[in-house]
């Protein structure tokens, strides 16, 4: 029985990966409109970073990932958690499960994220910048499209593989590197004529404040929606994040001028 006085109202699964958790609660904490320490959210997190690969399970077709996801929500669960993040687009593929079974609420980062996007945007194409194991669960595309933005994937492989690569940069812990990979993956979006780009993978949120100048390409940070969605849930006052960490660029580390005609071909949800 866990003592009131240290009871946590904030539940995150973390650990998926740890830097992209790291980059979630630090972004949290910039958001909360505070003065002193204890008028910021009292949250626990549990990182479970040798849970199986989430895109490896899905497309592969199985539940490999579920059985210690709801045990992380249990536990989180029985420290009495108000609500619960999951810093992790992935894992959401198995959001149903997790939320049919979890006394808490947990936050969906889709939802967060259509917020997000309103914030910025009334109608345009989005761009996803996401693994393939979230693409395939489609709930990007179902929660866009019902909002009334047209979303947008590359008609080759190469917007892809420029996502892939950042993700695995970041997990690596190569950042600069990633930073530049992330932006190969805009300037196809940009020269496309896309409204706005989605950073779909949390992965993708750690390098966001070091992105260069995206001319004025909205950028739609994950991590940073999913926080906003919890410290609006939880009644705590926001405010835009500020000091967010950034990663410096030896020489060499900028990326090459492209081509604007590179082609996005639209992505209606039963493409997927």
């Amino acid at each position: 029985m866990i003592d009131d006085s240290i009871r946590p109202q904030l539940g995150i699964i973390g650990g998926l990966g740890p830097l992209a958790s790291a980059d979630f609660y630090f972004k949290l904490t910039r958001m909360t409109q505070a003065f002193r320490d204890n008028e910021h959210v009292p949250a626990v997190i549990l990182s479970v970073p040798r849970l199986p690969d989430r895109t490896e399970a899905i497309l592969a077709g199985h539940d490999g990932p579920l059985a210690p996801l709801k045990a992380a929500v249990a536990t989180l669960d029985a420290l009495g958690v108000a609500c619960i993040a999951m810093p992790c687009n992935t894992a959401h593929h198995w959001y149903g499960q997790l939320a049919a079974n979890s006394h808490a609420e947990i936050i969906h980062i889709g939802d967060a994220v259509v917020a997000e996007t309103r914030r910025s945007l009334d109608r345009g194409r989005i761009a996803v910048l996401a693994t393939q194991g979230t693409l395939v669960s489609g709930f990007y595309q179902d929660r866009m499209s019902a909002a009334g933005f047209e979303l947008c994937l590359p008609a080759n492989t190469e917007f892809q593989q420029c996502v892939d690569s950042a993700i695995s940069l970041v997990k690596a812990g190569s950042i600069a590197d990633a930073a530049v990979e992330t932006e190969r993956a805009l300037d196809i979006a940009q020269a496309a004529g896309a409204d706005a780009a989605l950073l779909g993978c949390t992965e993708l949120s750690v390098v966001a404040a070091s992105l260069n100048d995206v001319n004025g390409l909205v950028v739609i940070d994950s991590n940073a929606a999913l926080a906003r969605a919890c410290l609006t849930r939880l009644g705590f006052g926001v405010q835009e994040a500020r000091g967010l960490p950034t990663v410096s660029r030896p020489p060499g580390h900028d990326r090459p001028m492209r081509a604007s005609s590179v082609a996005l071909a639209q992505l209606s949800v039963s493409s997927i």
